[in-house]
């Protein structure tokens, strides 16, 4: 068990800390407009960068964006270069190389190898399909399409939520006020839909936050800095680390029935490292725009 919580430790330590660094680098110099028409008008997203994805025993990060469509609407290349078609999806290369973004759920109208320009058509949405699903990637890895230098313009004034924090002990949910021995902990948080917001039966769509960190205090004093659990702002995680990052209670959205995104804060959290008495643990979760959620939970160690 040590062995393990310290390997999953190390892990995503290593992954929060070049995505760090990864933001040191220049955002694109210009952002690019939306796929669907009005252009420059910000459309609704039911699916953001990074949302859990399940299907069965498969479980995975969703490596792009969802924005809300209409049956055969037009979908537009938002940058030019040479297409790439793979049943309902398109993918455009630049021609001096760089990102690649790509278009999911359409009727291609475009063919492979074809040069294509800015806002030319590149197909119209799948029926029944209800979204665009528009992806980036860029230097071996799929990237936040809604970072800075991406989709724009795009404004979210929505704070993020975080409902609940939950201790377990072998598994099993123990109460706050009696928490000992080596436990996990983790964390209930969600992104409200910005304006506009999506059809009635996605109006209440939990999104996935950026950042997600955590601090244990007592009274005046810090037992346990700040420590970022959870980073989404640029690259996504590697699909390896998805049962570290989300806990078991974690499911997606699905019409009229909003997900619940749990996500760990800590595996294998050794209590007697901290003197019987009264904590707080303070949580600080952050969107896109970095609109911040904070909330602080009581708790007490007994050993």
């Amino acid at each position: 068990m040590r062995c393990y919580n310290s390997c999953v430790r190390r892990a995503l330590r290593l992954f929060l800390g070049l995505a760090a660094m990864a933001l040191l680098v220049p955002a694109a110099a210009s952002a690019y407009s939306w796929p669907l028409r009005p252009f420059y008008k910000q459309q609704a997203i039911r699916g953001y960068f990074s949302d859990p994805r399940l299907a069965g025993t498969e479980a995975g990060f969703h490596f792009g964006v969802d924005i809300v469509a209409y049956d055969r609407q037009p979908v537009y290349a938002v940058v030019g270069g040479k297409a790439s078609v793979r049943g309902e999806s398109v993918s455009i290369l630049p021609k001096r190389g760089g990102r690649r973004l790509s278009y999911w759920h359409l009727t291609p109208y475009v063919g492979t190898g074809q040069i294509v320009r800015q806002r030319q058509l590149l197909g119209h949405v799948v029926a029944g399909s209800g979204h665009l699903h528009f992806a980036e990637y860029s230097r071996g890895t799929y990237v936040n399409p809604l970072r800075l230098g991406g989709l724009a313009p795009y404004i979210d004034d929505t704070v993020p939520q975080i409902p609940k924090l939950t201790f377990y002990s072998a598994d099993s949910p123990i109460l706050p006020e009696n928490v000992t021995g080596v436990v996990d902990v983790t964390l209930d948080a969600y992104d409200p839909s910005p304006l506009p917001l999506p059809p009635a039966g996605w109006a209440r769509a939990r999104l996935a936050p950026t950042l997600i960190r955590w601090q244990i205090v007592q009274g005046q004093n810090v037992v346990r800095a700040w420590e970022p659990v959870v980073d989404f702002r640029t690259f996504m995680v590697p699909r390896s680390l998805f049962n570290l990052v989300y806990a078991p209670g974690t499911y997606q959205n699905r019409p009229d029935r909003p997900g619940r995104y749990e996500y760990y804060l800590s595996h294998g959290l050794d209590t007697a490292l901290l003197p019987n008495g009264s904590y707080v643990l303070r949580a600080d979760v952050l969107d896109a725009q970095e609109n911040l959620g904070q909330a602080s939970f009581a708790f007490t160690v007994q050993n």
